[in-house]
C-alpha cells in the first residue's frame, strides 16, 4: 500500500485573495471620490490643474494596485510550487515518510533548499490521532529526524522502505535523532485521512509473514556420491594394501 498526501496549497490561494481585496477596495473607493468630485462639482473640472492631479491620483491608484497584485500572485504562486514539491506525506509498505520545507538560500547565485525527512518504520510505529482542535496530527513511536539540503536527502525506496541516496543516513546513527512522537504541522487538509492511511498500513505489515532463514539441504544425489566416492576409496586402499 502506498499512499501519498500533498499539502494543502489552498490556504495561500485563499491569502492572496485577502491580500488583493484589502488592497483593492480602498484604493478603488479612493479613485471613486476622486470621480464623484469631480462629477458633483463640474467648476472644478474646468480648472485644467485640478483635473490633471486628479486624473494622476487616479491612474497612480489603478497602477500601484496591479502593482500589488501581480507581486502577490507571484510570492503565492512560489510559495505553492515549493510546498507542493518539498513538504508532503507518504505512506509505503514497511515506513511512513513526512518531507516538510524549512526554507532556502542563495550563494554565488545557486539557491539550496533545506527540508526535514521524518522516517517513521511501521514496525516500531504506535498510533496516531488528533490533538483538541483537531488541525494537527500527533504520531506516536519511533521516528528518525534527518535534516540538511534538499538535494542530499533524496531516497528511493527499496522492499517498502525509504533509502536515502548518501549512504551516511543509512549507515551513521549521529546522521538523524530519535524522537518518541511528531506534531505535524497544518500544512494537509484532511489529517484524519493520514491517520487512518497508517492504520490500515500497520495492518498490512503486520500481516507480512517473516523471512524465512535459508537453511542448506544437501541433496539425496550429491550425498550418494559422495558416499560411493568414498566407498571406492576405501575398496582401492584395501586393495593396494
Amino acid at each position: 500500500m502506498d499512499t501519498y498526501f500533498h499539502s494543502y496549497t489552498e490556504k495561500y490561494i485563499k491569502r492572496r485573495t485577502r491580500a488583493i481585496v484589502l488592497t483593492v477596495t480602498p484604493l478603488a473607493q479612493f479613485c471613486m471620490m476622486i470621480i464623484w468630485a469631480l462629477m458633483f462639482n463640474m467648476k472644478l473640472v474646468t480648472d485644467r490643474d485640478f483635473f490633471l492631479s486628479c486624473a494622476a491620483a487616479v491612474g497612480a491608484c489603478v497602477l500601484a494596485g496591479m502593482l500589488l497584485c501581480w507581486i502577490y500572485c507571484a510570492v503565492c504562486e512560489r510559495y505553492i510550487r515549493t510546498n507542493r514539491r518539498y513538504t508532503y506525506f507518504e505512506v509505503l509498505q514497511k515506513a511512513a515518510v513526512f518531507s516538510k520545507y524549512k526554507g532556502s538560500y542563495t550563494l554565488f547565485g545557486k539557491r539550496t533548499v533545506l527540508r526535514e525527512v521524518c522516517v517513521i518504520p511501521l514496525k516500531n510505529y504506535d498510533r496516531a490521532y488528533l490533538d483538541e482542535r483537531k488541525k494537527h496530527l500527533i504520531l506516536i513511536g519511533e521516528i528518525r529526524i534527518y535534516q540538511g539540503e534538499s538535494n542530499g536527502l533524496g531516497y528511493h525506496v527499496k522492499d517498502g522502505f525509504p533509502v536515502f541516496d548518501k549512504w551516511w543516513y543509512n549507515e551513521a546513527e549521529k546522521s538523524y535523532k530519535k524522537e518518541g512522537f511528531i506534531r505535524l504541522p497544518m500544512d494537509f487538509e484532511h489529517p484524519g485521512r493520514i491517520a487512518a492511511a497508517l492504520d490500515t498500513a500497520k495492518r498490512e505489515f503486520e500481516r507480512i509473514p517473516p523471512k524465512k532463514e535459508y537453511v542448506f539441504k544437501e541433496a539425496d544425489i550429491v550425498r550418494k556420491r559422495r558416499e560411493l566416492k568414498r566407498l571406492a576409496e576405501a575398496a582401492r586402499y584395501t586393495v593396494n594394501w
